[in-house]
C-alpha cells in the first residue's frame, strides 16, 4: 500500500522547523550579543587601567586581579603557556578557555590584550578566572543565565508547538468533515443544502462540489433515459427489418432470387443483426448500476459456437480460417450480458480479420479470443480501406465490452500487437 503524504503534516514540520529556527536563532543571538558585552565591558576596563596605570619593564602592576606589564615576558608564566605568543593587533581581546566540551562550563578563563598608553607604548594586560575564584564564580552565575536561556528557549518552542497543534485541529477537522461530506454524496442526497462547515472558503467549495456532482447525475439521467428510450424505439423497425427478411427468404423459396438480389438481402440480415445486437447492448447499459443483477443456467460452449455460427457471415470472401475449440461448460451469470459480450468481440474479431486466422479457445469461464494477419502490411491496408463507419463499430463494440465487463466485475486482458490482437474474458468474478 502506498504511503501517501499529508498536507497536514507537511504543514505542521514547516511551521515548527520554522518557529525552531527562530527561536534558536534568536537565542544564540542573544547570547552572542551578552557574551560580547561581556567581552567588550573587559576589554574597556582593560584600556582603561592603561590610561591610569604606570608599568614599568621587570615591574608588572597587579591591579583587582588584573596585571599589566610593559613586555611580554613579564606577564605571568600561565599566560605564556596558554598563549603561545603576544597579540599583534592592538585592542583585541584574545580568550583561552579551559573546558571538557563544548557544552560544559569552563574551569579555567585566561585573557589578554596588547594596549598603549598615552604615550603610545604597548601594555600586555592579562586577567586570569581560575575555577576557585570568585569572578569565575560571577561567571558561573553567567553561565547559568545562559542555561536559562536555553530553557526559556525550549519552553518557548514546547508552547509554539502546542499553540499549533490546536490551530491545526481547530482547522482540520472541517477540512476532514468536508472530505467525509462529499463522500456520502449521491443521487439522493446531492439535492439537499450542504452543512455548515464554519469557514466561508470551505462553504464556497462545498457549493461547487454539490453543483458539479448534482450537474454529473443530471447528465447521467439523461443519457441512461436517452438510450433506454433510444434502444426500445430502434427494436420496432429492427424488428420489422428482420421479420421482412425472413419473409423474403421465405418467398426466395417459390421464386428465386437472382445474385445481385440475394446479395443485398444478405446485406439487409447482416445490418439487421448488427442493429439488434447493438440495441441490445445500448438497452442493457441503460440500466442503473444498483439494479440487481439476474443470473441465468448458460452453456458457455453452445453459446460461442452459435455466435460463431450467427456471425461466420463476415468471413465471405476472405482468406480467414477459424480455429474453434470449447469445452462444456454451463454455469449461473448474467445471460444476456455474456451474449452481448461474447457477441461484439467474436463480430470484431471476424470483421477486421481479412487474411490469416481466428482463434476461439474456451476452458471453463475463460474465453481466449485471437486474430492474427499473414503480414502488417496487409493489416495497414485493410485499415486504411475500411470506412469510417466500419472503424466506428469496432471501437464502439469494444468499449460497450469493456463497461459491461467491469461493471460484472470480469477478467478482462488485451494483447494488442503488430499482426495480433487478443481478447481474453474469465466470466467467473
Amino acid at each position: 500500500m502506498k504511503i501517501r503524504p499529508s498536507l497536514r503534516l507537511y504543514f505542521f514540520i514547516s511551521i515548527a522547523l520554522l518557529g525552531t529556527g527562530m527561536t534558536v536563532g534568536f537565542s544564540v543571538l542573544s547570547v552572542n550579543y551578552y557574551i560580547d558585552g561581556l567581552d567588550r565591558g573587559l576589554n574597556g576596563v582593560m584600556h582603561e587601567l592603561v590610561m591610569t596605570t604606570d608599568a614599568q619593564d621587570g615591574q608588572p602592576v597587579d591591579f583587582a586581579d588584573f596585571q599589566i606589564a610593559s613586555r611580554w615576558q613579564d606577564t605571568p608564566a600561565i599566560i605564556q603557556q596558554r598563549f603561545r605568543s603576544p597579540p599583534k593587533i592592538e585592542n583585541d581581546l584574545l580568550k583561552f578557555k579551559d573546558q571538557e566540551s563544548f557544552f560544559s562550563l569552563p574551569r579555567n578563563m585566561f585573557f589578554v590584550a596588547m594596549i598603549r598608553n598615552a604615550n603610545g607604548e604597548p601594555r600586555y594586560v592579562t586577567k586570569v578566572m581560575l575555577a576557585k575564584s570568585d569572578v569565575q564564580l560571577k561567571s558561573k552565575k553567567h553561565f547559568a543565565r545562559f542555561y536559562w536561556i536555553i530553557i526559556i528557549g525550549v519552553s518557548v518552542m514546547t508552547i509554539f508547538a502546542g499553540l499549533l497543534v490546536v490551530v491545526m485541529g481547530k482547522v482540520a477537522k472541517p477540512i476532514e468533515s468536508l472530505g467525509n461530506w462529499a463522500k456520502t454524496l449521491n443521487h439522493e442526497n446531492v439535492q439537499l443544502p450542504p452543512p455548515d462547515f464554519i469557514y466561508n472558503e470551505l462553504n464556497t467549495l462545498a457549493s461547487i462540489i454539490k453543483s458539479s456532482l448534482d450537474s454529473a447525475h443530471q447528465s447521467l439521467a439523461r443519457e441512461q433515459t436517452f438510450l433506454s428510450y433510444a434502444s426500445h424505439e430502434l427494436r420496432t423497425p429492427i424488428t420489422v427489418i428482420r421479420s421482412n427478411v425472413e419473409l423474403l427468404k421465405r418467398l426466395s423459396e417459390q421464386s428465386p432470387l437472382t445474385s445481385k438480389q440475394q446479395l443485398t438481402l444478405e446485406r439487409i440480415e447482416r445490418a439487421g443483426l448488427t442493429m439488434s445486437d447493438l440495441t441490445e447492448t445500448l438497452l442493457w447499459l441503460g440500466h442503473k448500476d444498483d439494479e440487481p443483477i439476474h443470473l441465468e443456467p448458460v452453456k458457455l460452449n453452445e453459446q460461442i459456437q452459435n455466435l460463431s455460427s450467427e456471425l461466420a457471415y463476415l468471413l465471405n470472401g476472405k482468406n480467414v480460417e477459424v480455429d474453434l475449440v470449447c469445452q462444456a461448460y454451463q454455469f449461473d451469470t448474467a445471460a444476456t450480458a455474456c451474449h452481448i459480450v461474447l457477441s461484439n468481440l467474436i463480430r470484431n474479431a471476424y470483421q477486421h480479420t481479412q487474411h490469416g486466422r481466428v482463434q476461439i479457445l474456451q476452458e471453463g469461464s475463460c474465453v481466449s479470443i485471437t486474430n492474427s494477419s499473414q503480414s502488417d502490411e496487409v493489416k495497414s491496408t485493410e485499415l486504411q480501406n475500411n470506412n469510417s463507419k466500419s472503424q466506428l463499430g469496432y471501437g464502439l463494440g469494444l468499449q460497450l465490452s469493456e463497461k459491461i465487463i467491469q461493471r460484472h466485475n470480469w477478467q478482462y486482458k488485451i494483447k494488442d500487437l503488430p499482426g495480433f490482437y487478443q481478447v481474453k474474458v474469465d466470466f467467473n468474478p
